[in-house]
């Protein structure tokens, strides 16, 4: 009966054997090994069974800890476009073919990371498409959405070429990730993959580790009995006799409801431990992230942009681990009840620009100039948001001379009856993208009302006078979570918002 083989493997997970060298998924054919650094390989074995592991003029030997865990670091390699054959022996043998050395990065987040090219602009989903025989970018795709009250040791997912991601389907991986990748290749010209582990609609506390919370204090929530042998063998053995018995019934054409419980616990990093702690150590370079729309309201959003940097820097063995955020992007979530709600700016986009200036190797890069919809929480172009990120690990990491950031404010002083606008990190000269004054300056008496200021461009700086606040002392631009400035540098890349500053 079909019941018969699902139960079985159901119940073959409450005593898993060792019996043959058992591997990881993300060590697999397809895989690009991080350039550079001793890049760890590791799996599970038979107490005291010698494992192999030859790849690239290389063989290293280890044998399993007291838990059946191997691993072994090959030494630095150089990137290499040659598929090669890496093979693992010991009582058994796995032949990983097509094998790459080159760049990798972590690409996680919620749902903007998560977008596929099915759900992108046309002219990006047609340039996707255009890579599909491009066999020097692949991703490694967690494909199920899993959680876990502890670490596991392993994941869903497989490695992926370009024909996978683009070739044979459109909902495949990140699109977010894939340019990112897809950039980072053509400028290096190196094999370049992305660990692709991302979950819509969820908060950056479950993709924090246990040792990113304790690292700034926030406190870490988890069952008590999470883990225990005893515990996940009866909820695995529970879980066996319900699908049996809907099994049974499906077999005679009945349906019933099937409640699978989560085997290993809870904890308010579920994500992370069934997500991202089975991928590490995998060796890579830095990570992207998209998020932060869930936590909207959030006032301890900083310290989690630290603690999830922290966790990862920790888990991934990468000092510092570059760490490139997305800003949110203007969205309409009164739904035109508040126009001038300022809710996002205060709590994530104050704390992804703190984060880019105090927590090293974090990065922040804005896309509110990017055809942005403000009725859709969902910006349909993927590929400048890939670009900007690419553009800051090219700079930072691979110590490429490109644009990495547009300008930022420095002063406001005032100058008779106006004020002027002073900016920071200016590249070619400010302009604005559609030809008009620039947008979105606002001056207030007390720093709470705000009215909008006639708003000049002079040179690189911005002149504001306003008849309705006769003695200004506060001036912000765009700091309304629905606001879309026009100032931009010449170069393309726009000005960032700014809280309210006070006039000098």
């Amino acid at each position: 009966m079909k019941h018969n083989y699902i139960v079985s493997a159901l119940l073959g997970l409450t005593a898993i054997s060792h019996a043959e060298v058992t591997l990881p998924q993300v060590i697999n054919s397809k895989m690009v090994l991080q350039r550079g650094v001793p890049a760890p390989i590791w799996g599970w074995a038979d107490q005291g069974e010698k494992v192999t592991v030859q790849f690239a003029g290389q063989t290293k030997t280890t044998l399993p800890d007291a838990n059946g865990k191997w691993m072994v670091k090959l030494d630095p390699l150089t990137a290499s476009s040659e598929s090669r054959v890496m093979t693992i022996s010991g009582k058994n043998e796995h032949k990983l073919e097509d094998v790459l050395v080159g760049e990798v990065w972590l690409a996680s987040g919620q749902s903007n990371m998560e977008w596929t090219f099915s759900q992108i602009v046309e002219a990006e989903r047609t340039l996707a498409v255009s890579h599909k025989d491009n066999n020097l970018v692949r991703a490694f795709h967690v494909n199920q959405h899993v959680q876990s009250g502890v670490p596991l040791d392993d994941t869903v997912g497989m490695w992926k070429n370009c024909n996978d991601m683009v070739g044979a389907s459109l909902h495949s991986v990140s699109a977010v990730g894939f340019f990112f990748a897809v950039e980072l290749q053509k400028q290096l010209d190196v094999p370049v993959a992305i660990l692709d582990s991302n979950w819509g609609g969820q908060r950056i506390d479950l993709f924090i580790s246990k040792e990113g919370y304790e690292s700034v204090g926030l406190p870490y929530r988890a069952h008590a009995d999470n883990g225990d042998k005893k515990v996940v063998a009866r909820r695995l053995n529970a879980m066996a006799h319900e699908l049996q018995q809907a099994a049974k019934s499906a077999d005679k054409g009945i349906t019933r409801p099937v409640a699978l419980n989560n085997v290993y616990g809870w904890a308010n990093n579920g994500i992370y431990n069934a997500m991202i702690a089975p991928l590490a150590p995998y060796a890579l370079k830095g990570a992207i992230w998209y998020q932060g729309e869930s936590n909207r309201s959030d006032g301890q959003y900083f310290e989690k942009v630290k603690a999830l940097s922290n966790g990862w820097s920790k888990a991934f063995n990468v000092k510092d681990i570059p760490l490139y955020q997305v800003q949110i992007a203007p969205y309409d979530y009164t739904r035109g009840a508040n126009p001038k709600d300022s809710t996002l700016c205060n709590t994530i986009w104050s704390a992804q620009y703190r984060a880019a200036k105090e927590i090293p190797g974090v990065g922040v890069v804005a896309i509110h100039d990017t055809n942005i919809n403000i009725q859709d929480i969902h910006p349909a172009h993927k590929l400048p948001v890939a670009q900007r990120l690419a553009a800051q690990a090219l700079k930072n990491e691979y110590g490429k001379d490109v644009v990495t950031t547009g300008p930022s404010v420095a002063s406001a002083q005032r100058t008779g009856d106006k004020v002027v606008v002073s900016f920071t990190d200016i590249g070619q000269g400010l302009t604005t993208n559609d030809g008009e004054a620039p947008s979105w300056f606002e001056i207030s008496a007390d720093g709470t009302n705000f009215v909008t200021a006639d708003a000049a461009l002079k040179g690189n700086t911005v002149e504001l006078k306003s008849s309705q606040v006769k003695n200004p002392q506060f001036v912000r631009m765009g700091w309304v979570e629905t606001a879309i400035p026009n100032l931009t540098d010449k170069n393309g890349w726009p000005v960032f918002s700014f809280a309210p500053i006070k006039v000098q």
